[in-house]
């Protein structure tokens, strides 16, 4: 999956990316205290963009892949593709049944078993992952 995030900046920033604001105050008493606001760097800004960006698409991402294999999107100014695959709310959507309850009994979860064991190759012998929430899970 590709993903891309910039930034930018001025020059003047880019000069004073450390210290970009001091402001000079008095006290009152003759004292003269400075106050200074710190920029963070662009390498952070853009690290923490990327690992935003990234950590949203593995989890929603829907693809841009065609029947043929090739992304529907590509760099304007390049030419070259971007991919972007499913994240892993999509694929579970695509793939897994949704059975709702009021009250877990052991009639609910074994429907919820046969749900899943009429889209097996075989009937038993079966290894089944089941992603729940923290209300299923209380209820298990």
């Amino acid at each position: 999956m590709t993903h891309r995030v910039d930034d930018s900046y001025s020059a003047l920033y880019k000069a004073h990316e450390d210290v970009f604001i001091s402001i000079g105050k008095g006290d009152g008493n003759g004292i003269k205290k400075e106050a200074i606001y710190k920029m963070n760097k662009v390498e952070k800004n853009l690290l923490e963009n990327f690992l935003f960006v990234r950590n949203n698409a593995l989890l929603f991402a829907k693809s841009n892949i065609d029947k043929d294999g090739k992304p529907t999107i590509s760099d304007p100014d390049t030419g070259r593709p971007i991919y972007i695959s499913d994240g892993i709310i999509p694929q579970v959507e695509r793939f897994a049944s949704k059975y709702v309850y009021n009250t877990l009994t052991v009639d609910a979860f074994q429907t919820a078993l046969q749900m899943m064991n009429q889209k097996a190759e075989k009937e038993t012998g079966n290894s089944y992952v089941m992603i729940v929430n923290e209300k299923l899970w209380g209820d298990i």
